[in-house]
């Protein structure tokens, strides 16, 4: 059994630096046992209903402004799979979850290839990329991640996302918001002791809304935990960049012989 990821992708040129979360990825990385392909959402990747990006799927996109011009220029083979994308559309609608290809979407956004890069220097395996539905409720969201259980033995599942996300207030200072380091440390808390109670009302803590003025990046934390057999999650990442912006990350189904 595959184990399933959660990670925090911070900004785009993560791949152009030198910093700890590209190293702990990359670490990582070399003590994961290559599964038969890959099952990702990312907070890029919004819809109102649930949507599999196209199977024909094999490009990227640049959707970001303001970089470094090499980043623009970077080239990463990515495929997706028309045999498994209509198996796991045939396997969720038997279990009453309603998603459909969404035929205008052609490209990987940077919450996948930037993450998968840092993981698969050579990616040789399809990539099957699922929306994050804005019309379910926190609920819904664990339990699609429960249903894709029946995946991981072939299956890596990874949530790419945001501890925190509160763009409009960062800056390049060293100095840590307080309610930056207060609610990733109830993150880590309610994921490695298993709270399921208190991430369900996590919109109820003080510092959502401070760290998340729009959810997206939080919500495939959900679907993480719901896809964990193990609800114990473990981070592999800790790292607060840019005075409030977390790349926490977090590994639940941990084989014993995978060190974080």
């Amino acid at each position: 059994m595959n184990p399933t990821l959660f990670i925090s992708h911070g900004a785009p040129n993560i791949i152009l630096s030198d910093i700890k979360s590209k190293k702990s990825i990359k670490k990582l990385a070399k003590k994961l046992e290559m599964p038969k392909y890959i099952i990702i959402f990312s907070a890029h990747y919004l819809t109102k209903d649930l949507k599999i990006i196209n199977p024909d799927t094999n490009k990227i996109m640049y959707d970001f402004y303001g970089f470094e011009d090499e980043l623009y220029k970077v080239k990463y083979e990515i495929n997706s799979d028309e045999k498994l994308t209509f198996e796991l559309i045939e396997k969720l609608k038997k279990q009453n979850i309603d998603i459909s290809i969404d035929e205008n979407r052609k490209s990987y956004d940077h919450g996948v290839w930037n993450v998968l890069a840092l993981i698969y220097e050579h990616l040789k395996i399809p990539v099957l990329q699922i929306s994050i539905p804005s019309s379910y409720s926190i609920e819904q969201l664990i339990n699609l991640g429960v249903v894709l259980q029946q995946f991981k033995n072939e299956a890596l599942v990874i949530c790419s996302g945001g501890i925190t996300h509160n763009l409009a207030d960062s800056g390049m200072s060293q100095n840590i918001k307080d309610y930056a380091k207060k609610f990733n440390d109830d993150i880590v808390n309610i994921i490695e002791n298993a709270k399921e109670d208190e991430l369900k009302n996590i919109q109820k803590n003080i510092n959502f809304y401070k760290n998340h003025p729009s959810t997206e990046h939080f919500l495939p934390l959900f679907i993480a935990y719901g896809n964990a057999i193990n609800k114990k999650g473990k981070s592999f990442n800790s790292e607060m960049l840019y005075s409030n912006i977390s790349m926490e990350s977090f590994i639940f189904d941990n084989k014993k012989d995978i060190k974080c």
